[in-house]
């Protein structure tokens, strides 16, 4: 008896048999078509900007010393994984619109890998490829700080070995070398922290406090410790910063220091209490066959996630713990936990419409600009009835502005403007900046944004887009 699959002709010859059997095999790999990568540069940088937003949102920090071990190497797989990914785009396009971008990335990985020569190769060829533009603004700032740092770095450890020497050959009739050597620690830590070297910042405060306790730096060190881990690597355990906080308490109770520190301690204590609680909460209430489903490796609906007539719970838990995280300046975790609402409560369109508009605020907070443009655009095409329309849409073109993209900035203005009736919060504003833009004050046929955008002048008829300026 001959057996029909559904959906298909019968076919029994053999030439048939053998394309199907190829196009099964061919299945997995349809991404790639004759040597040719399908998948398009701007999925591929959204895809290497997920993978380092989640090594940045990895916990680094516990008392567990073997839980801490994984979790560093969990970050640093996640950074290579990433780096891998903006080198590749790089080699694809490396004159294109995301080369400059990959390599500001990468230059972020190699300081965190404290590699500074590798970070400023990366920062030249951002300049190299585009001198004007806005990463080459911010690569020629990474370069200035890096060579300043370092220079800092090691003048100023000259300092404080000197002056320490002396005061310690006669402690009694050196106290300006005393000031002068715990001044240049102090400074020490400021560069290592600009350099974000966090390992050798908190190594240097500590031993400021433990050389020269009795100076006026000496509290102020012991706080930067304390801020470096709770607001830097988002460690809150007590061999990290919640011990750096308790010891200026402890060391320098008299200090208006010691008095803020314990504020914050309560509230710090009060806000990861309750996200723990909550995440209990989301946990208790998952469907059982949701968990099975997906320790299967299985698809689950996100309507079926959650116990039934629940899910209104949940969305308050996940929007509570993400206030929380945004309180303790946690904005990774914070974007990460409204980015978790997002997929897997995808059913509840008004509280993703506000989760995307706060992913948008919190990349534009922390400067990550071109993340920001990405989550309003998704909020403007995924949720267009959302009451966060507008604010997208004008916050979406600040962002374009940001970054000196001025054509775009300009649209963004724009469309603000025909999305508003009547009085708006930014009308007036928008106003103004779209008078500007459209100004030729030097009257060569090209706006004020044409010329921002190009680098050139508008006060200047000879330098203009396009001429040999």
């Amino acid at each position: 008896m001959t057996r029909f699959l559904p959906g298909f002709v019968q076919k029994t010859d053999r030439n048939h048999i053998i394309i199907l059997l190829l196009g099964i095999l061919l299945l997995p790999n349809i991404g790639c078509i004759g040597g040719v990568n399908l998948v398009p540069l701007s999925a591929k940088i959204q895809n290497a900007d997920n993978t380092f937003e989640q090594a940045e949102a990895v916990s680094t920090r516990s008392d567990d010393a073997s839980k801490k071990e994984k979790a560093v190497a969990k970050q640093k797989k996640l950074y290579d994984s990433a780096l891998s990914h903006y080198l590749e785009i790089i080699a694809k396009d490396a004159k294109g619109k995301y080369a400059q971008r990959s390599h500001y990335q990468i230059a972020k990985i190699y300081k965190k890998y404290y590699e500074w020569d590798k970070a400023n190769e990366h920062y030249q060829a951002i300049i190299d490829l585009a001198p004007t533009g806005y990463y080459a603004s911010e690569a020629k700032t990474g370069i200035a700080n890096i060579r300043k740092n370092r220079a800092l770095i090691q003048t100023e450890l000259a300092n404080y070995q000197n002056y320490k020497a002396l005061y310690d050959t006669d402690p009694s009739e050196q106290r300006e070398s005393y000031d002068i050597a715990a001044d240049s620690l102090y400074k020490v830590g400021q560069s290592y922290e600009a350099l974000e070297n966090y390992t050798e910042a908190i190594v240097t405060y500590e031993r400021l406090v433990s050389e020269f306790p009795d100076h006026e730096k000496a509290v102020q060190a012991q706080l930067r410790v304390g801020n470096i881990y709770f607001y830097d690597l988002y460690d809150y355990t007590n061999s990290g910063g919640w011990g750096a906080f308790v010891a200026v308490a402890q060391k320098f109770p008299d200090t208006f220091e010691a008095q803020k520190v314990t504020k914050d301690l309560n509230q710090t204590e009060a806000l990861l209490k309750e996200i723990k609680n909550l995440q209990d909460e989301i946990h208790r209430n998952k469907s059982v066959k949701a968990k099975q489903f997906e320790e299967m490796g299985r698809y689950v609906l996100p309507s079926e996630k959650y116990i039934q007539g629940k899910a209104d719970l949940i969305v308050q838990n996940y929007q509570q713990i993400a206030r929380n995280w945004e309180k303790l300046r946690n904005y990774p975790n914070a974007i990460e936990t409204n980015k978790v609402l997002i997929a897997d409560l995808s059913h509840k369109k008004f509280a993703v419409a506000d989760a995307l508009y706060k992913v948008g605020t919190l990349y534009q907070q922390n400067g990550q600009y071109e993340r920001a443009i990405q989550a309003y655009e998704d909020l403007l095409q995924n949720a267009p009835e959302s009451i966060w329309r507008n604010e997208a849409a004008y916050q979406q073109a600040i962002c374009y502005r940001a970054i000196r993209e001025f054509r775009l900035a300009y649209k963004g203005f724009e469309t603000y403007m025909s999305l508003t009736k009547g009085e708006t919060p930014h009308q007036r504003e928008a106003q103004q900046i779209l008078r500007q833009f459209e100004l030729d004050q030097d009257q060569d046929g090209f706006k004020f944004y044409e010329e921002q955008e190009e680098g050139t002048s508008d006060q200047d008829p000879n330098s203009y887009p396009g001429a040999d300026n």
